[in-house]
């Protein structure tokens, strides 16, 4: 696995633990950037794109609807990241 590859896995898997962490607390009433359908959406393309590592094979559409989604907590930013990370792998 590339380097640039190795990252990425690594920056979904974050991803995943933080999408996990903001479900409880949407669930504890706390507030956090996106709903809760929207972070399983993201959470499945997540796990896609971590199994696949190629934009030829899997391309996320989760960015189009997060980069319009306000923010206040850095969970859009990161994801935004990965999914352009993502996209410049070949």
């Amino acid at each position: 696995m590339s380097d640039r590859k190795a990252s990425v896995f690594q920056q979904c898997e974050a991803a995943i633990s933080r999408i996990d962490s903001a479900i409880v607390n949407h669930e504890q009433n706390k507030p956090e950037d996106l709903s809760i359908p929207l972070l399983r959406k993201v959470r499945a393309e997540l796990l896609q794109m971590k199994d696949a590592l190629s934009p030829s094979i899997f391309r996320p559409s989760y960015a189009r609807f997060v980069l319009d989604w306000p923010a206040e907590h850095g969970l859009v930013k990161q994801l935004s990241d990965i999914a352009y990370q993502y996209g410049r792998l070949k």
